[in-house]
């Protein structure tokens, strides 16, 4: 019996052992506290869950946010269009075994959204260069920006499966978003974001061991509450928040 036990407590360990995750420290690019970041009550302002980071563990990893639409270069390695229909099927069901979501508020990683300063350039030429990019032309000058930051945090998945997982398309991780309503019931508030026309658009994949970073917002609203991220079968731990209680109505 005590043979038992003992080999009972060996395999408990190492079970333990293995969730014991080591998950990588966000540095990003620029001073955080010389940037003035903005909070936000909208929540699909960053509407996709777009990669920062895929690839091994690295304990430090020196980031600032990148915005890619359909396309993203750190997934070339990670893109499937063969097998589509088992691609599919697998994306629909997302039912997985050992995938783990890591959510750290303690972090921040400000997200960025640039827009064109027609203040400091006269109303013809701003239209001229406007024109000239839409034919694919370089400008000699560039047409001058504003850059705002709003406050965010990072979450990341790892794959401690044995087999590659689907867990995203185009530059998407289909991450949704969940809260403790008033009643304490937990409630999706808002699921995955979808591309308006699917054309070209590739799934793309999580490598056994690999892992994915997205940077999300730090809401802000008038409701404090708690949240989780969700994909598929498997959740995130939970962190604290707080969100317009308009996104609980039905």
């Amino acid at each position: 019996m005590k043979k038992y036990i003992a080999l009972y407590l060996v395999f408990l360990s190492c079970f333990l052992w293995s969730q014991n995750i080591k998950y990588p420290n966000y540095n990003y690019k620029k001073d955080v506290n010389s940037i003035n970041t903005m909070r936000t009550d909208d929540i699909f302002l960053f509407d996709y869950k777009q990669i920062q980071y895929i690839g091994p563990f690295v304990k430090n990893i020196s980031l600032e946010y990148v915005e890619n639409d359909r396309y993203n270069k750190l997934l070339s390695h990670n893109y499937r269009s063969e097998n589509f229909d088992a691609l599919n099927d697998e994306f629909k069901k997302r039912q997985y075994d050992n995938l783990h979501i890591f959510v750290d508020t303690s972090q921040t990683t400000p997200l960025t959204r640039i827009s064109f300063d027609t203040t400091k350039i006269i109303s013809a030429e701003y239209i001229a260069k406007i024109d000239s990019l839409n034919a694919g032309f370089e400008l000699s000058d560039k047409i001058p920006e504003i850059v705002r930051y709003y406050d965010g945090f990072p979450v990341t998945l790892y794959n401690a499966e044995k087999k590659e997982r689907v867990i995203g398309f185009g530059n998407n991780v289909a991450l949704e978003l969940e809260g403790l309503d008033k009643g304490r019931q937990w409630k999706k508030i808002h699921g995955y974001s979808r591309y308006p026309c699917s054309m070209g658009i590739q799934y793309f994949v999580l490598k056994p061991q690999e892992f994915a970073t997205v940077f999300v917002l730090r809401s802000s609203g008038n409701f404090k509450t708690k949240f989780r991220y969700r994909l598929g079968n498997i959740v995130s731990n939970e962190f604290e928040g707080s969100i317009n209680d308009k996104y609980f109505k039905d």
